[in-house]
């Protein structure tokens, strides 16, 4: 495949990374420090969101699966999403601060709402190109390295909200400002890559796809493969979820600059981004679950490190700390992305059924219910700890449960995840016999 077709299509993760991690990483405490909600109100509100956009995922994959089009059955919802997908996302920031809280609380859910079922009918389609768009193991790879690229940059400018929105006198009108130029951004991104991918479902856009019923879709997972999968990722899910809601929580009240949040997280993605072509060498010579085993593991120790020695004012040690997190979690931010597809390859030399919209949205599924659970443990953290997210000074039992928050509770789902993983049977050898037995059959 064309380079300038990999990086088109890569530049739509670009979009939404902006609006996924700016909503990850500052919407719960937009919604406790600066609209002033009670943190288990704010958490109930995140997870529910969250939890329709897990249930909808899946769904989403079956409506693409089925759709005849002329534009393809995955390009068409990129394509005709983007728009919504940006005005749903301009619209969770205009929460007021003047209402009471109940009405503050229906109004995030809502909202929370409406961007998932945006994000979804865009993400599952985007997600589920890979394995449509090339059969090589390799350069399959490749383009999930592409993806994870753009998507470090759109973690950085997602997670400069802290900083852009502190720049402004008007902390409220500043959020709406950023936010509204995300949102065009984003839709720039996922029309360039609805222009890139054009024309490469045309050969099956106009065959009829087969349809099955719901339960035969519920019936995918039970297969073993496929459970490792989805557990590693609910896991992950929630592991960096917690980590990244929790980081503006930790550089304002633990470090005492909340500003310092977006250097940290731009030193972060540019360690991972440097750090991928590395770790895509090493995954072509080595097992990928041993690499993620290794990896999660220095993610852990690091992440440790900085949670047991930075305190207040201790800037570099956090900065520094914040290079060597992002050159450890690097290999986890692309390659489980890297497994979907062939699995999708695998299931279809077992079973004779390609489903890749509905693999990814099980995979994006699970992804937002971790992430879901994530916002409601941070929540209930913070809440039992006494946490007031308009006081200027926070308690003792506020301050540790920020400091669990961000390392402890990261470390130990990221281990568990991996764990999983080892027991993940379609290794290289596994897919590419599986692919040889495919392309004889055809």
């Amino acid at each position: 495949m064309q380079l300038h077709k990999k990086l088109g299509y890569a530049t739509g993760d670009l979009g939404i990374s902006i609006s996924y991690f700016a909503v990850g990483f500052f919407f719960m405490y937009y919604l406790t420090d600066i609209v002033g909600m009670n943190p288990m109100l704010a958490g109930v509100a995140f997870f529910i969101g969250k939890l329709w956009d897990g249930i909808n995922d899946p769904l989403m994959g079956i409506i693409s699966d089925r759709t005849k089009s002329r534009w393809g059955r995955k390009r068409v919802y990129i394509l005709l999403g983007s728009v919504p997908f940006g005005l749903s996302f301009m619209l969770l920031w205009m929460i007021p601060a003047s209402v009471n809280e109940t009405a503050q609380f229906i109004m995030a859910v809502l909202s929370l709402i409406l961007f998932s079922t945006a994000y979804t009918m865009v993400v599952v389609p985007y997600m589920a190109m890979v394995p449509v768009m090339t059969k090589n193991y390799d350069e399959r790879t490749q383009i999930t390295g592409l993806r994870a690229f753009f998507s470090t940059l759109g973690t950085i400018l997602g997670g400069g909200a802290a900083m852009l929105v502190s720049s402004f006198t008007d902390e409220v009108l500043g959020l709406r400002t950023i936010t509204a130029g995300f949102a065009c951004f984003a839709v720039i991104c996922l029309l360039v890559a609805s222009y890139s991918i054009k024309g490469v479902e045309e050969e099956t856009a106009s065959a009829a796809p087969t349809e099955y019923g719901y339960g035969h879709y519920l019936a995918l997972i039970r297969e073993k493969n496929v459970l490792i999968l989805l557990a590693l990722k609910f896991l992950g899910a929630i592991a960096t979820g917690c980590l990244i809601a929790s980081l503006p929580y930790f550089t304002e009240h633990i470090l005492g600059d909340k500003g310092i949040s977006t250097i940290g997280m731009a030193l972060y993605i540019t360690a991972s981004a440097a750090a991928i072509p590395v770790w895509n060498k090493l995954s072509q010579k080595y097992d990928k679950r041993r690499l993620l085993l290794f990896s999660n593991i220095m993610v852990a120790l690091v992440l440790c490190s900085i949670g047991l020695l930075v305190g207040a004012n201790t800037v570099t040690p956090f900065l520094i700390g914040c290079v060597f997190l992002g050159l450890a979690m690097s290999a986890y931010l692309f390659i489980p992305y890297s497994l979907v597809p062939d699995l999708v390859d695998f299931y279809h030399y077992k079973t004779g059924e390609r489903h890749e919209s509905v693999f990814f949205g099980l995979w994006i599924t699970v992804h937002q219910l971790g992430v879901a659970v994530a916002g409601l443990i941070l929540g209930a953290v913070l809440n039992l700890s006494g946490y007031a997210g308009t006081a200027a000074v926070q308690n003792g039992s506020a301050l540790l449960a920020i400091k669990l928050a961000f390392f402890a509770i990261p470390s130990l789902f990221l281990i568990a995840a991996v764990l999983v993983l080892q027991k993940y049977e379609i290794t290289r050898k596994v897919y590419l016999e599986a692919r040889a037995a495919l392309e004889q059959k055809k």
